[in-house]
C-alpha cells in the first residue's frame, strides 16, 4: 500500500473536488499529533489508527514502517494512495482544504465563508516563506535536534547512547530557535502575517517537545534556569516573553485543546484500538 495508487496514472494530476476518506495512522503521544490537530483545525472527519512505530499496522502504510501516514481514499477519481511524513501530510491537508472550498464557493455563489488559509496558495510570495519554514522547521529543530535526543536519549536501546551528539543537538536547537522567533509577525502574532498555519503547528509542537525534555523553559518566570552559558547543554533554553505569548495562543486553540484530549484518551486505551471521528 505505501506509496501505491489503485488507480491509473492518468488520475494522478486530477485536483481532489470533494472530501475524500481519511485514515491517520500512528501513535498521538509523537508526531502523528501534529496531524491530528491539524484535521481538527480543519473540522473534517477522519479515521484515526493507533498504532506504533515498525508494528504490523505502520508497515501497511508506510514503506519503513514509520508514522505517520495518511491514507486517502478519493472516490471521484477512483485512486487511494498514502501521504507520510508530518509537515507533507499536513501541508497536503491544508491544499485540499482550500481546494474544496475554493470549489463550494465557485458552484454555490450563496457561500461567502473565507477560506481557512491553513496553507498558503501555491506560486505565492506567502507560499514560499511557508515552504522555508516548514523545511527550517523540519530539518533545524526537528531532524538534527530533537529527533536526535531521542534516537540517543529515549531510544538508546534501539540506537546506542551518543551524548556527544545529543549535547551538539541541544546547542544546534538553541541557535535555530533564536533564527526562527525572529519570524514570528507582530502583527498576526504567529509565523505568517496571514494568521495562524500549519507551520505553527510544527513550531509549536517542537517547542513542547522540547519543554518534555527539558530542552526548553515551560515559563519566563524569573526562577527558571537561565540560558546556557557556552558550551553548556544541561540547562534548558530561557523562554522569551514573545515566544511565551506565541505558545499559549496555540495551546488556547481549540483544535489544539480536542486533539490533546484525543491523546490523553488514547493512553488510557488499549493498544491498537481504532478511535472514529465523525464530524455532523
Amino acid at each position: 500500500m505505501a506509496f501505491s495508487s489503485s488507480a491509473a496514472m492518468s488520475s494522478d494530476n486530477k485536483t481532489i473536488k470533494s472530501w475524500p476518506k481519511l485514515t491517520l495512522y500512528g501513535d498521538l503521544n509523537m508526531r502523528p499529533f501534529r496531524n491530528v490537530w491539524m484535521l481538527e483545525e480543519i473540522g473534517f472527519g477522519y479515521h484515526h489508527v493507533n498504532c506504533k512505530p515498525w508494528s504490523k499496522r505502520a508497515k501497511a502504510v508506510h514503506p519503513l514502517g514509520k508514522v505517520p501516514a495518511l491514507l486517502v481514499e478519493d472516490y471521484d477519481n477512483q485512486q487511494q494512495f498514502v501521504v507520510v511524513e508530518s509537515a507533507a501530510i499536513n501541508t497536503f491537508l491544508g491544499d485540499i482544504t482550500r481546494e474544496i472550498e475554493s470549489n463550494k464557493r465557485t458552484n454555490d455563489d450563496t457561500i461567502n465563508k473565507p477560506s481557512r488559509l491553513l496553507v498558503p496558495p501555491p506560486a505565492t510570495r506567502l507560499r514560499a516563506k511557508y515552504d522555508s519554514l516548514t523545511l527550517f522547521i523540519m530539518t533545524e529543530l526537528d531532524f538534527q535536534a530533537l529527533w536526535i535526543h531521542r534516537k540517543h536519549s529515549d531510544m538508546k536501546n534501539v540506537f546506542g547512547e551518543a551524548p556527544i551528539a545529543v549535547a551538539e543537538a541541544k546547542r544546534q536547537f538553541d541557535k535555530a530557535l533564536d533564527a526562527i522567533e525572529l519570524e514570528l509577525n507582530d502583527e498576526s502574532g504567529y509565523l505568517l502575517s496571514s494568521g495562524f498555519s500549519a507551520c505553527d503547528i510544527l513550531l509549536s509542537n517542537c517547542c513542547f517537545w522540547a519543554q518534555q525534555i527539558g530542552w526548553l523553559a515551560r515559563s519566563t518566570s524569573e526562577d527558571e534556569p537561565s540560558s546556557p552559558v557556552a558550551g553548556d547543554t544541561t540547562m534548558p533554553k530561557s523562554l522569551s516573553p514573545k515566544l511565551a505569548s506565541y505558545l499559549a495562543q496555540c495551546r488556547r486553540r481549540k483544535a489544539f485543546i480536542t486533539a490533546n484530549e484525543l491523546r490523553k484518551e488514547q493512553v488510557s486505551e488499549r493498544k491498537g484500538k481504532e478511535h472514529h471521528r465523525s464530524k455532523l
